[in-house]
């Protein structure tokens, strides 16, 4: 059940038609693990913190640099040089005493997936290159766990709902067959602030709508940042082009 503060903090969303106090509950006994705690996943947690999730595990091994700071907006100067998943939970643990807030001072890998995989009943894919995103997915439809995935760039943005836990789905390399990560990052490419702020809040909003109502269909959408549109598409079911041999 919720306390008499929670009513209070969560009021406004409370309110909501088709919200209410059960599916606030089902925030609350949610287990999300967050991958990356770069742009993407300083709005994604900010929000999902705010917003009553009860356990968040946040996991990077990378320390804060100062050219983080342009859009790593939780991290401020004196971060520098420490761990960034460490930073951002002493920030959202100021943000809502309520839940469970962790970090995970390591890199997601194989050798580590079983273990972290363990803590979540959602995964948020924040990272921000082809093989980290590549390796999340397929440990995540072998764990049958369901994913969000994003990814920004430039002023272009994507979002990827993978349901794993409810249903056979595409996987990110049916989607994106010939992409590797010589086709860049940020880092090489350069990104605009505010778009990580957009992309990171979208996949947000959509797990709290996934925890509340899943979706079996695997869905992605595009964003434009220069035109604002935004395109969505359903992913057909399929036979996956991955199989177990490729986890390892």
């Amino acid at each position: 059940m919720l306390t008499d503060l929670e009513f209070i903090r969560y009021s406004r969303q409370l309110m909501l038609p088709g919200f209410g106090e059960a599916a606030q509950l089902k925030l609350k006994q949610s287990k999300v693990l967050l991958i990356g705690c770069g742009g993407l996943g300083h709005a994604a947690s900010q929000y999902l913190v705010s917003s009553g999730i009860g356990q968040l595990t946040l996991v990077d091994g990378d320390k804060v640099e100062l050219s983080n700071l342009q859009r790593q907006v939780l991290f401020r100067d004196a971060d520098t040089g420490f761990n960034k998943a460490k930073m951002a939970v002493r920030q959202l643990k100021q943000l809502n005493p309520h839940g469970q807030i962790e970090a995970i001072e390591q890199h997601f890998s194989a050798d580590n997936a079983d273990a972290l995989l363990a803590k979540a009943d959602w995964v948020l894919d924040c990272t921000d290159n082809f093989n980290s995103r590549t390796l999340i997915n397929q440990l995540c439809q072998h764990s049958q766990i369901s994913l969000i995935s994003a990814a920004a760039i430039d002023q272009q943005g994507q979002l990827m709902l993978w349901p794993f836990a409810h249903n056979q789905s595409p996987c990110y390399s049916c989607l994106f067959p010939e992409l590797t990560d010589q086709s860049g990052n940020c880092s090489s490419l350069g990104v605009l602030a505010p778009l990580l702020g957009i992309i990171g809040s979208m996949q947000a909003m959509l797990l709290i709508q996934q925890i509340i109502q899943p979706d079996t269909q695997a869905k992605f959408w595009q964003f434009e940042g220069l035109g604002f549109s935004l395109k969505s598409y359903a992913l057909p079911l399929q036979h996956c082009c991955c199989n177990e041999e490729k986890i390892a």
